[in-house]
């Protein structure tokens, strides 16, 4: 069965890493300036990729979200000779939270509404393309 394609996205840009995203303070973490300046440019351009006068996506409907990170560039060039591994130590499990939350405030809905999330590391040198692709389906 097909699922209806309900929102589709891209960001030209990537979330900063995990050990970017927050400062610590003693009244806990608090967002850096690094994913201040994200969810800014990311929300802008979630906001223009909105279909105008579209019908807004239910908070009683179960989603599908497909991320694919498309990083800069996915293999080591070293490897096998001098890198350890084949493939680059960039952590795309960490930054789904960012996209889900941000995605969820520029759609008006609640994350708990992502009931499948599937998630692709994508090679940037091969798609010609760095940042995040996004596709909500109806369950």
């Amino acid at each position: 069965m097909e699922r209806k394609k309900v929102f589709e996205a891209e960001l030209t840009i990537l979330p900063p890493s995990v050990n970017r995203m927050y400062v610590y303070t003693t009244r806990g973490p608090r967002p850096s300036s690094d994913m201040k300046k994200f969810k800014a440019k990311a929300s802008a351009q979630l906001a223009k990729q909105i279909p105008f006068g579209a019908k807004p996506l239910s908070q009683n409907t179960p989603y599908a979200l497909r991320l694919e990170f498309h990083l800069p560039a996915l293999l080591n060039k070293g490897w096998p000779k001098k890198a350890k591994t084949k493939y680059k130590r960039k952590d795309v499990s960490n930054l789904i939270k960012v996209v889900e939350d941000l995605l969820s405030w520029c759609l008006g809905i609640d994350d708990s509404c992502f009931l499948e999330v599937s998630v692709h590391k994508m090679d940037g040198l091969v798609s010609e393309f760095v940042g995040v692709k996004i596709e909500v389906h109806e369950i």
